[in-house]
Order: C-alpha cells, then structure tokens, then sequence
C-alpha cells in the first residue's frame, strides 16, 4: 500500500543519512510517475527526450550511478547508498489505457504556478505526480506538496504530497538552464518527507557557497 511504501522508504532514507548500517531491500521500489506539463506553446512545453533524460539523472542519483561519485567528499564516501528505488514514466493511466506517462495540458496557468496549476492529478496511491510550469508566484526552482509531513499518531504513516517544478531545471538538455539537473533530485528528498539537514525553512541561516 501507499502507506507502507512511504513508511519503508522514509525509514531507508533517514537511516542512510546517518550512517545506519542496515539489510538491503530483497525487492528493489518502482515508483510510476507522471508529468503534466502546463503550456501555452512555448519554451515550457518541453521535448520528451528532456524529460526522459531528467528521469535518468534521477534514478543515477538515487541508484549510485552517477558518473561524479569520486567528487563526493572522502567524509561522505561511506554513506554513498544505492536506494534500490527506480522512478519510471507510469505505462498505464488511471483509466487503464497506455500512456507515456506524460501529460499536456493547454493552460495559461503555467505561468502562474502553485495549487491552481496542480491540473488532472492522477491517484496519488498509484502515481508520483509532477507539475511542470514556465513560472510561479514564488522564487524557488521547484517545491513540493508535502501534505502534513508528520508522522501519524501509530506511527505508522508519513503523509507526503507531489512536486511543481520549472522547465528550466528539469534534465541536462533541451531547455534546462541547470547543468546537472538534480533539482528534481532534491524535491523528491522532499516528497518522501525528508526535510532540509538546518530543519523545516529554507533559510539554512548561512550562505550556501560556504556551507555546501
């Protein structure tokens, strides 16, 4: 269920970022995804090819496969962890029919962003659902829904949401603007529930190019 899925990975990924030595998983997670990008013609209605090249960099990031590993600081090398997660374009929609796993939508709320802009949202107990949009009313590359992420009361449920991201930090190619493209890398941190290492703000209280 969606419930024990989020529980199992929220436990996996706290206990890899500190240090936990614990059983891999017999059974590696696939997580169906879906894209609904906003357009209205432009830039933002974005080639397949670069959101299938953002699906990479993800599954790399979560699956150790990237080919920067050895940059990772010597402190950090032991915590590097393959996630046994694999992120793929959802084949069937909720319907039933076969689908890419990409979903155009006309609409000039793509320049408008937020909860407005969250159009068509397939069920989230089957799908992970990602918004893309040519602008937003907020100075962040990307965000997530995380509906009261809170653990429930027996323990046995982290609630989270879906993601909004901009075009141009989506992928490597095509109209990204971001070179490494992991900002969905990091807003998925987010989605299974993980906050910021400073706590639940984006403001770290010091400048990231001293404290990354």
């Amino acid at each position: 269920t969606q419930r024990t899925l989020i529980k199992a990975l929220y436990i996996l990924l706290v206990a890899f970022a500190v240090g936990w030595c614990i059983p891999a998983i017999a059974q590696p997670y696939t997580i169906p995804v879906v894209f609904h990008v906003l357009h209205q013609g432009g830039d933002e209605n974005m080639s397949d090819a670069q959101i299938i090249d953002a699906m990479r960099i993800l599954n790399e990031d979560f699956n150790r496969g990237n080919v920067d590993i050895a940059s990772v600081a010597p402190a950090y090398q032991n915590n590097i962890a393959d996630m046994e997660i694999t992120f793929r374009l959802a084949n069937i929609d909720p319907n039933g029919n076969l689908t890419n796993g990409i979903d155009r939508i006309y609409s000039s709320l793509t320049y408008v962003g937020g909860p407005s802009a969250r159009l068509n949202e397939w069920d989230r107990s089957r799908y992970m659902n990602i918004w893309v949009v040519a602008n937003q009313r907020a100075t962040y590359s990307g965000y997530p829904y995380i509906a009261g992420a809170t653990i429930s009361s027996d323990s046995s449920f982290f609630a989270c949401g879906d993601l909004m991201v901009f075009h141009y930090y989506l992928g490597s190619i095509g109209t990204s603007s971001y070179q490494l493209g992991r900002q969905l890398t990091h807003e998925i941190g987010h989605y299974l529930c993980l906050l910021h290492p400073w706590g639940n703000t984006i403001n770290p209280g010091v400048t990231c190019t001293e404290s990354d």
